[in-house]
Order: structure tokens, then C-alpha cells, then sequence
């Protein structure tokens, strides 16, 4: 993506011929063009592979422009073909189409990426939904912002002195070297700045999916989880909120792919611009690199759409009771396989040590007696004392069982102990 190689060159060049570095070099980065025009031509051509609640979502309008700015990338990428079979780039209206599709590509591409981040951090950190007429009027607006940076070059910016805006920049099209600092701020800087700032509203959000930011008595705090203690925010989320993380983790590898094929043409692109000259394997390595970005987006968004919640309701901004978490942040938590016995079964357990004890007791004084008289009157009185014991437990305990976890099984009858 290298758009400048040779900052010497003068701005009214006419043709700028090939040697066979340029010429091989242009050859991969337009092969590369294609392969990506074609997956993305391909998607947006395919039955969607979830068509019920996943294409009517505002997210699917963002990641089709998206799509569509990168297209317009890989479609000015493939124009080149036209420079190799001539061996040279001439100056003309074909070149200025080139030029002017090219930074329409990059702008659109650096913008869409930031709506999506944003987006998403209007969903899934503020966890507020978007209205349809504010989705129409982003899109509007979007493109509309892309068509002016554009068109602002040639129409208020361009002028005799310094020759055409969009002609000959090294082997290819773009903003002639006669206007450096619209390179800068009017493509580099805005690049930068959106996979900055996509990269910061992905970090926020995943950090509030996973319960690292919390809203504690009005106020924002951050909590730290430790891997072992992870689980403990897993047990207390719901279908929503594992469906929300899952989906963030996945959607956070947009803004670091665009910024990892962006930086190494960028840093090359930023050393065009102040007169350092590009290699050709340099060149041919960032322009390979950055036209990888529709196909990379492609496989992305074939992966994403795979974990969007298939689901009508409810959404991701449905209210939920937010005071059982924070109590259960607040207490660090759950303990696993750890249940208080009841003071009911402890009263019961209590009760029937003492009847164990009694019999115990009677027994060894029924060994000393001669007659079984005696023997049978004792054991009237152990089932009497049994059953009584069973009456008050069965009268105590009914309430409290209904209330406790069937983690401990509830007692169905006492058994008893005979001679």
C-alpha cells in the first residue's frame, strides 16, 4: 500500500515506465487485489449463512460498508493490470479514477472501522440500542464524509501551481508527492487515528463483558479477576452475557488486523512522504500486506457471524436485575462445593445423639436384668422415645427443607436400632 516511492518525482509527470522490479512488484500487489475483490464479491453475492435475525441488524449494514470500502480498494488495486501490460503508468483520466477510488477505499475503510467499534460500544458497554433512523443516517453520513475528503483534494485544494491533485505517484495512482501534507492529514493521520481509537473502544468493552469494569454506587470502578477466579464471573452470567463476550472477543480481531497490516504501510508510506525512498521489497511487502484487508475482513466476518446469538429475544440491551451481581462481586464471589447445614439438621442430629445415647445406655443395663419383661418394657420406651423424636422432626423441619438446596437429601424416615 505504499503510495509513495519516490518523493522526486514531479507532480506534472506524464508516464512513469517500468524497470522489472516495478514491474514484478506490481504484478504481486495486484494479484493480491484480486484474491481479495474475489472473496468479497463472493460473500456479498452468497446467501447469508444466518438470514433471520443476523442481515436485519445494524452491525451487517456497518460490516457491508465495510466490505464495500475495501472492494473499492481491491477494484483500484486491479486497475493496475492495466499499467502492466504497458510496461507504464500514463497520466490521464484513467489514472485519476485510480487515484481518487484508491484514497475513497482507504478513507472509507479507516471510517467504517470506527463506526463498527463504536457501534459496539454503544451496545455492549453502554447497553443501549440503536434507533433505525440513527443507523440511516450513519450510513448517510459515513459515505458522505468519505465522498468529501475525496472530492475536497481536486475541488478546493488542487491548484495550477502545484499541478493535479490525483496523477502519478510511483508505480500506481494516488495524490501526487506536490501535496505531502494532504497525504498526512488527509489519509495516514485518519488511518491512525481510527485504528487507535477502534483498538481503545474494544478494550473497553471487552473488559465490561468480562466484569473487569463494574457501576458501583454510581460510579466506575475496575475490579481485577485473577485466571484462577475467572470462573467466578462465568458462573454468574447469563445466555446474554456469554453470548455478548464470545461475540466481543471475536469482533476485538477487526481493529487489530486493520492495524497490524496498517502500520507497516503506514511507517513506509510516512518515510515516502519526508523524502526517505522505498525499497522495492519493501514496497512490493506493504502493498501485498495491506491489499490483504478485504480478504482478511472476509474470513472475519464469516467467523463473527457464526457467533452472532441466533435469537429474536432478548436483546442485548434487555434489563436484567443488576443487584445479585454486584453482591456477588462484592463478596468476592462464589465457593464452590461449600453448602451451611441448617440449624434444623443440626437441632435434628442433636436429638438423635441423645436417643443413640439413651439406648446405648438401656442396653447395657438390660444384660444385668433377669426377666425379658423388663427387656420388652425397654424397648416400648426406645420406640416411644423414636417416635416422638420422629413427630417433632417431621413437624420442625418441613419449612426449612423447602427452603434448602436438595443438595443434602432430605431425611424420609429414622431408622432404628434393635437388639
Amino acid at each position: 500500500m505504499t503510495k509513495s516511492t519516490n518523493s522526486s518525482i514531479p507532480s506534472t509527470l506524464k508516464e512513469f515506465l517500468y524497470d522489472t522490479h516495478d514491474r514484478n512488484g506490481v504484478i504481486f500487489i495486484s494479484v493480491t487485489g484480486l484474491v481479495s475483490l474475489i472473496a468479497i464479491v463472493s460473500l456479498l453475492l452468497a446467501k447469508p449463512l444466518k438470514s433471520s435475525t443476523y442481515v436485519r441488524t445494524h452491525l451487517f449494514g456497518y460490516l457491508t460498508s465495510l466490505l464495500l470500502a475495501n472492494g473499492m480498494l481491491s477494484v483500484a488495486t486491479v486497475m493496475s493490470f492495466n499499467w502492466i501490460v504497458h510496461d507504464q503508468v500514463t497520466a490521464g483520466p484513467y489514472c485519476t479514477v485510480q487515484g481518487a477510488l484508491r484514497q475513497t477505499g482507504n478513507i472509507a475503510t479507516a471510517l467504517w472501522s470506527f463506526i463498527i467499534a463504536l457501534h459496539l460500544f454503544n451496545l455492549l458497554f453502554l447497553r443501549s440500542s440503536a434507533k433505525n433512523y440513527a443507523f440511516w443516517l450513519t450510513i448517510i453520513g459515513g459515505w458522505g464524509v468519505v465522498a468529501t475528503v475525496v472530492a475536497i483534494g481536486p475541488m478546493v485544494i488542487e491548484n495550477a501551481e502545484r499541478g493535479p491533485y490525483y496523477g502519478i505517484n510511483g508505480s500506481w495512482c494516488w495524490i501526487t508527492d506536490a501535496y505531502p501534507e494532504e497525504q498526512i492529514f488527509l489519509e495516514y493521520f485518519l488511518e491512525f487515528l481510527s485504528a487507535g481509537l477502534s483498538c481503545v473502544l474494544f478494550t473497553i468493552v471487552l473488559l465490561r463483558v468480562r466484569g473487569n469494569l463494574l457501576i458501583i454506587d454510581g460510579r466506575w470502578k475496575f475490579q481485577h479477576v485473577r485466571s484462577c477466579d475467572s470462573w467466578q464471573l462465568a458462573f454468574s452470567r447469563d445466555l446474554i452475557d456469554t453470548a455478548m463476550l464470545r461475540f466481543a472477543q471475536s469482533m476485538v480481531w477487526f481493529p487489530i488486523a486493520y492495524t497490524i497490516v496498517l502500520l507497516p504501510s503506514g511507517i513506509a508510506g510516512f518515510g515516502a512522504v519526508s523524502g526517505r525512498p522505498v525499497s522495492p521489497g519493501v514496497e512490493i511487502f506493504t502493498g501485498v500486506t495491506y491489499n490483504l484487508t478485504g480478504l482478511i475482513n472476509v474470513l472475519l466476518l464469516l467467523t463473527t457471524r457464526q457467533l452472532y446469538p441466533d435469537m429474536e429475544l432478548p436483546e442485548f440491551n434487555t434489563q436484567r436485575n443488576q443487584q445479585a451481581t454486584m453482591q456477588l462481586m462484592e463478596s468476592g464471589g462464589v465457593t464452590p462445593f461449600t453448602l451451611a447445614r441448617s440449624l434444623t439438621a443440626e437441632s435434628y442430629h442433636r436429638q438423635r445423639e441423645t436417643v443413640l445415647a439413651l439406648h446405648r445406655a438401656t442396653s447395657v443395663s438390660s444384660y444385668g436384668s433377669s426377666g425379658s419383661l423388663k427387656g420388652h418394657e425397654n424397648g416400648s420406651s426406645w420406640t416411644d422415645i423414636t417416635s416422638s423424636l420422629t413427630r417433632h422432626d417431621s413437624s420442625s423441619s418441613t419449612g426449612s427443607w423447602n427452603s434448602q438446596t436438595e443438595l443434602i437429601p432430605k431425611p424420609k424416615e429414622v431408622y432404628r436400632t434393635h437388639r
